[in-house]
């Protein structure tokens, strides 16, 4: 190769060489001309840039944020507090001799360092801490479910727009069909083998089918804002359709068994811990505590000027408090009552969930299979109804008939295929596991999930 040929290869774009071998990846660009300048987006790109912009997601990482400070506060209660402290003190004459002022003067200025240990307080500030260290937990799971929920959303959107589109492809072949019908109508008509109502029906169903057209780009268009509102990306960025790659599926026992793993119901269970510790929290201070506090003065007055330091070791003893400890112990059983029955009601609604998942991806799966089995059994009959009409044994009503419903069928089907990979996306989702897509692949080792066959 001459230095002439390189530097006219870098510098010349690729395709303008690629076109000239036939059948190879130019050929696919010059059909769809509009997306060679762009780059298509799989479900993958499209999901992280929905994580990067929604606001639901950073919502959630503050509370995260706020649930750790919370851990570090209760943690900060069973650490010794230190604090410096300055005060000037007056008071009344108390008059006598000169060693009664002395030893309690009008006026006087203490500075002293204070600190206190807490030695036991019921083990409520313990408890505190596993509380805290619960809901911490308990946040990041909502975190992670608020993402999960964010992937169905946005898988739905993807396929909706490649379903979309390949609908408009199907209608698009379909119109193709019928201005073949309709010239190859035209020419029998030259020639008297046709009536002219047969080109006006053939015509009219065509714009039957324009009109459906119409109807399709908008729905297109509601998709796309959808899709676009969701990730921030372009209202015309183009979708990867890789249809070599199908989706997943996976035995309803494997889906049941994932149920203790969602996100959801693991936040259900810590919330339930948490309200478990906060039970103890609030019986935590019926018991007595007992405190360590020490002075270490720095200025005094009067005739402890020269005593620097002293220690203290404080027994509390409560009593009588107008039955608010009582109350908060009653309130605190309940809300631990509260969050079983939250635990509860997760894991049940996360098993209807996968159910109705599971039985909605199986018949969408099954309703494919026969809408395969119709396609092919409708492209036989319209084949042969052609070459009967050509033979003069039917009409053409019977060929458009046989037409619209190769047509239909193709279109259900191939929206079928897209609803099923949203299904499988939804339920690999509902199981806890986001990436489940044609695009991405659910993660085999981790669900147990089977590929479609």
């Amino acid at each position: 190769m001459s230095p002439l040929t390189i530097i006219a290869t870098l510098l010349v774009p690729g395709w303008l060489f690629a076109a000239e071998a036939p059948g190879g990846p130019a050929d696919v660009r010059a059909l769809r001309p509009e997306r060679a300048l762009r780059t298509e987006r799989t479900l993958t790109d499209c999901y992280a840039a929905a994580l990067a912009r929604s606001d639901a997601v950073a919502q959630q990482r503050e509370l995260v944020i706020q649930a750790r400070e919370h851990v570090r506060q209760a943690g900060g209660a069973i650490l010794p507090s230190l604090s410096g402290i300055i005060g000037r003190q007056w008071q009344e004459n108390p008059g006598g001799t000169a060693l009664q002022k002395s030893l309690a003067p009008t006026s006087q200025t203490t500075a002293r360092i204070s600190a206190t240990q807490p030695l036991f307080r019921g083990g409520r500030e313990y408890a505190a801490l596993r509380a805290a260290r619960r809901l911490e937990t308990a946040q990041e799971h909502a975190e992670r479910q608020t993402e999960v929920r964010l992937y169905q959303d946005v898988a739905a959107a993807y396929y909706a727009v490649l379903s979309a589109e390949r609908d408009l492809a199907n209608l698009a072949d379909q119109l193709k069909a019928y201005d073949s019908r309709i010239g190859e109508l035209r020419e029998r008509e030259s020639i008297g083998r046709s009536r002219p109502s047969e080109v006006l029906t053939a015509r009219a169903a065509r714009a039957s089918l324009e009109a459906q057209d119409v109807q399709v780009r908008g729905a297109l268009a509601q998709v796309r804002e959808t899709l676009a509102f969701l990730t921030g990306l372009p209202v015309d960025t183009a979708m990867a359709d890789e249809p070599g790659e199908t989706p997943a599926s996976a035995s309803l026992e494997s889906c049941l068994a994932a149920i203790e793993g969602r996100p959801d119901v693991a936040a259900a269970r810590a919330r339930a811990e948490a309200a478990a510790a906060g039970e103890w929290v609030a019986t935590g201070a019926i018991l007595p505590s007992v405190d360590l506090v020490g002075n270490y003065y720095m200025k005094r007055g009067g005739v402890l000027e020269n005593v620097h330091w002293d220690a203290q070791l404080a027994l509390t003893i409560p009593i009588f408090t107008g039955g608010q400890t009582w109350s908060r112990v009653r309130e605190a059983r309940s809300v631990r009552r509260q969050a079983d029955q939250g635990l509860s009601l997760a894991r049940r609604s996360a098993e209807a969930e996968i159910r109705t998942l599971w039985d909605r991806l199986d018949a969408d799966r099954g309703q494919v299979e026969a809408l395969n089995r119709a396609v092919e059994l409708a492209q036989s009959s319209y084949d042969r109804q052609v070459e009967e009409y050509r033979q003069g044994l039917v009409n053409n009503l019977d060929v458009l008939t046989a037409l619209n419903t190769l047509q239909d069928l193709r279109r259900a089907r191939d929206r079928g295929r897209f609803l099923v990979r949203t299904d499988s996306a939804h339920l690999a989702a509902a199981c806890g596991h986001i990436g489940a897509s044609a695009d991405a692949g659910i993660p085999h080792s981790a669900s147990g999930l089977e590929p479609l066959p």
